[in-house]
Parts: C-alpha cells; structure tokens; sequence
C-alpha cells in the first residue's frame, strides 16, 4: 500500500507501506511526519493485518482522527481510495497493484505526474540527458567554474547563495532570463523561488517551462532545448539541484530574443554548475540543521534546569496516604512539571501536567503551572478552579502552546478525591485486586491554552485501602527499546497492575525496573513523569 500526504490540497509526502507499522506523528521518526503542533508526537498507526488488508488505530484520545468524515474512536479497517483527514493534512491509501501509482527507479510518481509528463511534447531538436553521463569541458570553463564555486562557498544563507547563483548563471551563459526554484527536502513545492531578468529585474517562471518540472524534478533530467518554437526564439536550458536524496530544486535560463542557441557544450557546461549550486545548498541546510538542533539542545538544558528548580525535593507524606515520583529528563524535548502539596486542612493537593510545545516556551507552561497549582493551593481552590484560572492565563488566541493536566485533591482518612483534568494525561486507579480503572470524561477535555471559554468539570472518585492512583505523562509510552519498538501504554498499565497493593515506592521501583529493561539500548526523547498515590 502507499499513502499519498496532502496539505491544503498540495502534495507533500510519498510514503511506500512494506509488512511494518506506519506511524503518523509530528515527531522526525514518524514514517508520515505531519510537522504541526497541534499533532501529538504519535498521533496514529496504520499496520497490516496479514492478508486481510491495512488497519488504522488511534493513538492519541485527545486528537481527532477522520477516515472519510467519520471520526475514528478505536480503529479501522483501511479500503482503496481511504481519505484519512488530520488538521489541515489529508492521507490518501492506495493499495500498489490497483494501478494508482507507477513504481520507478528512485521514487514513484502518481498518474497525474505522468499525465502532465507525456501530455508535453519537447521541441524538435531538444536533448535531453542524466547528470551521470560524462561531459567535455574547456580549461576556460573549468576555470570560471572554480571562480563561481569560490564565491558559492562564501554565501552562508539560501537567499545569498541564490543571489550569487542567478547572477553567475546569468553572466556565465549570456542569459536573458534565470530562475531558480529551492526545497529543503526532495518533494513538495519550492521554499524559496526568485528569478531575474538580465536587466536585474524580477522574473516569474515562463509557463513553458512548468512543463518542465516533471522532467527536471521528478526524473532528474537537465534538458537543452535550441529553440522552443518558430514564433519564440529563446534557447533554453533547464536541470535539477541534485541533493543525496533527491532533487533540491530547479534551474531554468533561456537567451531571450538575442538570437543565442544553447549547444551541448553549454549543456556540459550547465550540468557541473548546477551540481556546484546543489552542493553549497545541501551544506546550508546542513548547517541550518545543525544550528537548530544546538538551539533545541539550548532550549531543552534552560527547561531541565527551570524543571529541577520547581520540583519538589521531597513530597510530604501523611498515615494513611503515600505518595512516589519519578520523572526522568527527555532527551529531545522537555515539558512535564508534578507537584503535592500539604493543605492547610490537612488534604492532598497535587498536579502533573505535560506540554508537547517547542522551543522556549515549556520553559515558561511549567512555571506557570507551578504557580497557578501553588496559589490555588494556598487559596484552597477546587481543581476545577485550578484549571480555569491557569487556562485563562494561558490563552493568547495562539495554538502553539497547548497544556494537558491533572490536578486532584485526597482527604487522606477517607479516601475521598476530587479531580479535575485537561487534555491527554494518563490517569488510573490500581484496584485491590489488580485491576484498573481509567479516570476522566469518555471525551477528553481541551487541552489548557486553546479555548478561552473551556469549562473543566469537577469529578468525584473514591480510594479506597490498598488501591492506587497512577498519574503519567506521554512520555513513559512512547519511550523505545533498541528494536524502535515504544513501550506503550498497555505494557506500562500491565506492571502496575503486576505490582497493585505495594507501598507506592515499592510499586514505583519495580516499574522503573521493568521500563529500563525495555528501553536499554534505546531512546527516550520525552520527559517520562510518574505519580502514584498509595492508600494505605
């Protein structure tokens, strides 16, 4: 099977199914990378039931999931032409032996690619040819080819390099017209576009050459063209920007009305060129990668600092109430925060809340959260309270920063607890028996910072001896073993389980245990935070 990614109506993505599971997220290791926060880390999985056909689960009980406008509660059976709506990205399925797509050395294409590829007819005359062939260079051209390579190095950013790229290919081939067309990945449409006219003016790419793209882009082909046609004159020459992976993007120059031909020595001369521009383009993107993950490793050591800051250092206890944490640091993203607290009425209070929002700001959620839980605490509001106040100070109209959470109150004595909770964080009760049971609406609330009017309910619930409450943050789940296998929430819920009636740091070490087992050799990318609670 194959899943075709749109967003808003374009082509981004091309993913070839094999007998593996395909996850659909926003994080980089998800196979259908939706890069939008607004989609949780692990939104959706598609994986094959033998011979039976392609199934769709949902992951994440917080997010939405459409297959043909019906939302998805559990999961799905997967039929031809499937459309699978996420946000603002549609995902076609087509299963490969229904003809849908045509499966080509170096990638596929879909039938409207080869439609627009065969519907355009070249000029007579046109040469069209692979990077790899061999080419004839003069000792001028190797020099001049040296020069501009010299000067391609000193650009450190893609507008500068195209600045620089335009003007040589202008001056180097007596051009009329030059354009260039830039993505940093080797699908989906240019990032950056800018073409110029010999006078310095700003030029549109000729809808001649659009026709073009196919060839160029899709196939790879640098394609000569002497003259497009008796009534247009102009001599044209057209590649690709060669990456590792793909095409990087696309050149287009033509003489104009000047009465030049291009000649396959110019196309021997275009080719090296083209491959000089790509190299300098994939080394920017290279180093822009490399500054972003040295920001991100910025951002995430500032979030861990401000986390061990506002943890607590030790949780109070009381006779008949026990209360273990854990939290470990994420290793690429950081934004979980717990907190308990001893009421002046002699009750438990206590919060866990988890942000999946980048950059600087869980640095900012989780002290807010801290603050908000403190001051409701001292004020001893309702958690329902608490979760409107701290929503109202989160809510800026923006949806970059959303926060789930839970906060509850215990009479230790008696068992009786009221909660209220936002969003996606896990929440459980490990009965007697070892048997659990979930906590929360059948419809998970919003989650904190999106909706200024969300209202939060407060709900009862009742501890009894020996049970437990489990509270837990996304990352214990999505955590992975050398295998890239996520430890999931069924296999984090069964240890508990395994462990029910134990002292909460009894219960706590053997989950740790059994989670570093797993993970050994593996990765964890996000905070993995737990809370128990433990009646005695």
């Amino acid at each position: 099977m194959r899943l075709i990614v749109l967003q808003n109506g374009a082509m981004v993505g091309e993913v070839a199914c094999g007998q593996e599971a395909i996850y659909i997220g926003s994080r980089e290791s998800c196979r259908v990378q939706l890069p939008d926060p607004r989609i949780p880390d692990q939104h959706a999985v598609i994986y094959p039931l033998g011979k039976a056909g392609w199934v769709l689960q949902r992951l994440d009980q917080a997010h939405e999931v459409h297959v043909n406008g019906t939302n998805v509660v559990d999961r799905t059976e997967l039929k031809t032409g499937d459309e699978i709506k996420i946000y603002d990205y549609l995902i076609r399925a087509f299963p490969e032996q229904e003809g849908h797509l045509v499966r080509r050395t170096g990638g596929s294409a879909s039938v409207a690619q080869l439609t627009r590829f065969v519907q355009y007819q070249l000029p007579p005359g046109t040469t069209t040819r692979k990077g790899s062939e061999d080419l004839q260079l003069h000792y001028d051209q190797l020099r001049r080819l040296g020069q501009v390579n010299l000067s391609f190095g000193q650009c450190l950013v893609v507008e500068e390099l195209m600045d620089a790229a335009l003007q040589a290919l202008l001056e180097t081939f007596a051009a009329q017209r030059a354009w260039m067309g830039v993505r940093r990945v080797n699908y989906g449409a240019m990032e950056y576009v800018e073409g110029r006219l010999l006078t310095g003016q700003a030029s549109d790419l000729p809808e001649m050459c659009k026709s073009l793209r196919p060839r160029v882009l899709d196939r790879g082909q640098f394609v000569l063209i002497p003259r497009v046609s008796a009534e247009e004159r102009a001599s044209v020459l057209a590649g690709p920007l060669p990456g590792p992976d793909g095409s990087l993007g696309m050149v287009y120059i033509d003489t104009g009305d000047s009465d030049r031909i291009y000649d396959a020595g110019d196309l021997d001369y275009f080719v090296p060129m083209l491959n000089f521009i790509a190299i300098h383009l994939h080394a920017i993107f290279e180093q822009l990668a490399r500054n972003r993950a040295a920001t991100v490793d910025g951002e995430v050591s500032v979030a861990h600092a401000i986390q061990s800051r506002i943890t607590p250092r030790k949780l109070p206890q009381w006779e008949e109430l026990q209360f273990g944490a854990f939290r470990e640091p994420g290793r690429e993203h950081t934004g979980d925060i717990y907190d308990v607290v001893r009421l002046s009425n002699k009750m438990a209070a206590f919060m866990v809340a988890h942000t999946s929002a980048l950059g600087p700001m869980p640095s900012m959620l989780i002290a807010q959260a801290q603050a908000t839980f403190r001051s409701a605490c001292m004020h001893l509001d309702a958690p329902h309270i608490f979760m409107r106040s701290l929503n109202f100070l989160l809510y800026d109209g923006q949806r970059d920063h959303p926060l789930d959470g839970f906060m509850g109150v215990i009479e230790p004595a008696t068992g009786n607890m009221r909660y209220a909770i936002a969003g996606r964080t896990g929440a459980y009760i490990i009965g007697q028996r070892g048997d659990e049971r979930r906590l929360g609406p059948a419809e998970p609330n919003p989650s904190l910072g999106l909706n200024k009017n969300a209202a939060f309910a407060l709900l009862p619930e009742q501890l009894e001896p020996s049970e437990t409450l489990v509270l837990y943050t996304p990352g214990v789940t999505t955590a992975k073993n050398r295998h890239d296998e996520p430890f999931g929430k069924e296999r984090f819920i069964n240890l508990l389980c395994d462990g029910f009636g134990q002292l909460a740091s009894n219960m706590l070490k053997e989950m740790l245990n059994g989670l570093r087992n797993f993970t050994e050799g593996g990765v964890q990318p996000n905070d993995i935070t737990v809370l128990l609670a433990h009646r005695v």
